[in-house]
């Protein structure tokens, strides 16, 4: 919990100041970036993350890693948060980054799980059918499970629908014991 505060306190300040800047899309986009690549990337993972490198060889792989592929701004906002001793939450700064970035652009993820992949008119129903319901931009994210056996399961924000076989199967299962 402390670490998602903080992650939340130092997220926010980003966006805050790249308001001020006016470069909200452009640090977004850095973010993501970051994000996805720290994601990806175990070496860069495991060289970030390590004790044993010094905090200035860590800001310059950091400075050759993204120099060219993200704005100055977020460049020296990394840099800032590695000279401050917090480099176990880049991760979770990001997360909380998007989380604000997409509340203050009123934008929804909704993630969409089935058995099998959906049809287009049925993801944008069930698209439309959302959005009619929360007055906000959805962002869609389809999840193939086989082990659903059939139906789907949605979930956005705090809101579940689970409407799938393996639920059923497993409602009935408890009926009946």
């Amino acid at each position: 919990m402390k670490r998602t505060k903080l992650a939340a306190r130092y997220a926010k300040a980003l966006f805050e100041f790249a308001e001020e800047l006016q470069q909200v899309e452009q640090v977004s986009n850095d973010i993501l970036l970051v994000d996805d690549t720290f994601r990806t990337n175990s070496e860069l993972c495991f060289a970030i993350l390590s004790p044993i490198i010094k905090t200035n060889k860590k800001i310059s792989i950091m400075q050759e890693i993204f120099k060219d592929r993200i704005s100055e701004t977020t460049l020296r906002y990394l840099t800032l948060i590695l000279k401050k001793g917090r480099e176990l939450q880049i991760n979770t700064i990001c997360s909380e980054y998007v989380k604000i970035y997409k509340a203050s652009k009123n934008i929804i993820t909704l993630d969409v799980y089935s058995a099998q992949p959906l049809e287009k008119e049925t993801l944008a129903k069930l698209q439309e059918k959302v959005a009619g319901e929360t007055q906000a931009n959805i962002e869609l994210v389809e999840h193939v499970k086989p082990d659903l056996i059939g139906g789907v399961v949605i979930k956005y924000g705090d809101y579940l629908v689970d409407a799938s076989i393996k639920h059923s199967i497993s409602v009935l299962r408890k009926q009946l014991t």
